[in-house]
C-alpha cells in the first residue's frame, strides 16, 4: 500500500504543485479512505520529504541506528519522530518513507535484531552436536543456552526497550504485532529444536513447538532478570540451570 500511494502521489505532483496535493486527493486517487492516507504516509507536510528521500544513500539502516540512539537515550515512549530524523540528519518525512509510525519504526528494530541473533544459532547447534558426540550433552546445551542468553541479555539498553514497548500490549496494533512476531519466533525456533533432536542434543517424544515456546519463555525470563540485576552472570546462570531441565524435576 505505502509503494501504491507513494506511486500516485509522484503522479499527482507531475500534474499539480506538491504544496498542493492534499490526503483527499491521495485517498480519491487510489481509491482508498484518507485515514488510510494518513496512516502510511503521515501529513500532506510529509508529501516533499517522501519524494526527495528516494535515494539510495538514505538507509533504513541509518534511521534505525539513529532510532536505537534516542530510544535508549529518552525510552521508547518519550520518544518523537522528530528526535529521530534529527539524529539521523533527516527530516520526519525521510522516516515515513520507509515506515509509517513510531510503532513501525520500533519493530523494524526489532526484526533487524532478530536478524542479528538467530544468524548463528544455527552454526551454534552443530557445535552443539558435535560435541555432545564427544561425550558431553550436557556441556554442549548449556554452552549452547549461555551464548543465546548472552546475546540478549548483555545489551541492557535493547533489553529495557523490548520489555518497554511489551508493557504497552494493550495498545491493538502493538498487541497484534507482538502476537505475530512470537509466532514467528516459536516456528523459527521449533526449527532448531528439530535440528537438536536429529542431533541427539534432545529428547524426541516431545513435540518441537512445545519445546520451543519453553525455550522463549525461559528466554524472556532470563532476559528480565538481567535488566533486575545488571550484575547477573547470565553464562553462570545457565550453569545453575542447564541440569535441572535436563534431568527433569520429577523426584528419583
Amino acid at each position: 500500500m505505502r509503494d501504491k500511494l507513494i506511486t500516485i502521489l509522484k503522479h499527482l505532483s507531475q500534474q499539480h504543485p506538491l504544496q498542493q496535493i492534499s490526503a483527499e486527493q491521495v485517498a480519491q486517487a487510489a481509491q482508498v479512505s484518507v485515514e488510510v492516507v494518513l496512516q502510511t504516509l503521515g501529513s500532506a507536510e510529509n508529501y516533499p520529504a517522501l519524494i526527495a528521500y528516494e535515494q539510495p544513500n538514505i538507509t533504513r539502516d541509518r534511521i534505525l541506528c539513529a532510532a536505537m540512539t534516542v530510544f535508549a537515550h529518552k525510552g521508547w515512549q518519550k520518544t518523537s519522530l522528530d528526535e529521530v530524523a534529527a539524529v539521523a540528519g533527516m527530516t520526519k518525512g525521510a522516516i515515513y518513507w520507509h515506515f509509517r509510525n513510531k510503532n513501525d519504526l520500533f519493530f523494524g528494530l526489532l526484526d533487524a535484531r532478530l536478524q542479528r541473533d538467530i544468524s548463528p544459532v544455527q552454526n551454534e547447534i552443530q557445535a552443539a552436536i558435535n560435541l555432545a558426540k564427544q561425550g558431553e550433552p550436557l556441556t554442549a546445551m548449556t554452552e549452547l543456552f549461555s551464548q543465546a542468553w548472552s546475546r540478549s541479555a548483555g545489551d541492557s539498553a535493547w533489553s529495557r526497550l523490548y520489555l518497554e514497548v511489551m508493557s504497552q500490549a494493550q495498545e491493538p496494533e502493538i498487541a497484534q504485532r507482538l502476537s505475530g512476531l512470537y509466532e514467528h519466533i516459536w516456528h523459527l525456533s521449533s526449527q532448531f529444536v528439530e535440528a537438536m533432536q536429529q542431533g541427539g542434543l534432545t529428547r524426541q517424544d516431545f513435540s518441537p513447538q512445545t519445546l520451543a515456546k519453553l525455550w522463549c519463555v525461559i528466554f524472556d525470563g532470563v532476559m528480565a532478570a538481567a535488566i533486575a540485576n545488571p550484575n547477573l552472570d547470565v553464562r553462570k546462570l545457565a550453569e545453575q540451570f542447564m541440569p535441572i531441565l535436563w534431568q527433569g524435576l520429577a523426584p528419583r
